[in-house]
């Protein structure tokens, strides 16, 4: 069966996707992992690396039956941190992420998704968006702005590398969402999923391009609330 991942902006709508998509399919929704797990105290530099092999553990025993639909990519530590360069959780660097995902990935503990549907939408949606949703406080909103454009970068090379890995979609609404990944479906393909070559990539393309080649721009200069 189809394992998909879904990833965007914060308030694009991946959430609510993921769960609109395997209501509507009969897939797995397998949410993202505060949804999952408290986090221990204290917490231990590799516990959020371990919480995404076990979401792919999930998913590998029900995908024989059943599509399955990742809530946020089980990567995301890579491209979050180099988003950030590295200087986030006590300084996790490529090298560290690394470390510890090869050996994962080598004995197919974790591997890539068929198909990665990336959700965008312009900023003043996404303003309007969270303005509008009582139910999350959306930490860390207005920094997670300054990411959208590396991670379009990140994905898009992705892509370039492995055509149709990524479906980049204009997130209008949850209905047209659902009915885009739909559609697309039928091309996926998963020859991809333990490709060393694919993630050799991934981890020098990181290493090779700086999230912001003109600086980091200072996310409460504009439109900040």
């Amino acid at each position: 069966m189809t394992m998909i991942s879904i990833e965007g902006a914060s308030a694009a709508g991946k959430t609510t996707t993921s769960a609109a998509f395997a209501a509507r399919s009969g897939a797995l929704h397998i949410p993202e992992i505060a949804m999952l797990w408290e986090k221990p105290d204290p917490e231990y530099p590799e516990w959020f690396f371990e919480r995404q092999a076990d979401r792919w553990k999930m998913a590998l025993q029900k995908e024989p039956k059943r599509q399955v639909v990742i809530d946020i990519d089980l990567f995301q530590p890579f491209w979050y941190n180099w988003a950030f360069d590295f200087t986030l959780f006590d300084g996790q660097s490529l090298a560290f992420v690394e470390a510890f995902y090869r050996p994962l990935f080598a004995r197919q503990k974790i591997g890539f998704p068929d198909t990665y549907f990336l959700l965008s939408a312009p900023e003043s949606r996404l303003r309007e968006r969270k303005a509008g949703d009582r139910a999350r406080q959306r930490r860390g909103f207005e920094l997670n702005l300054t990411f959208i454009e590396p991670q379009q970068r990140y994905f898009r090379a992705l892509n370039g590398f492995c055509p149709g890995l990524v479906q980049f979609i204009e997130s209008v609404d949850i209905e047209s969402n659902v009915a885009q990944i739909e559609q697309s479906l039928p091309g996926s393909r998963n020859d991809h999923r333990y490709s060393l070559e694919l993630f050799d990539f991934m981890v020098n393309w990181l290493a090779a391009n700086p999230a912001y080649p003109g600086g980091r721009p200072n996310p409460f200069s504009t439109n900040s609330e």
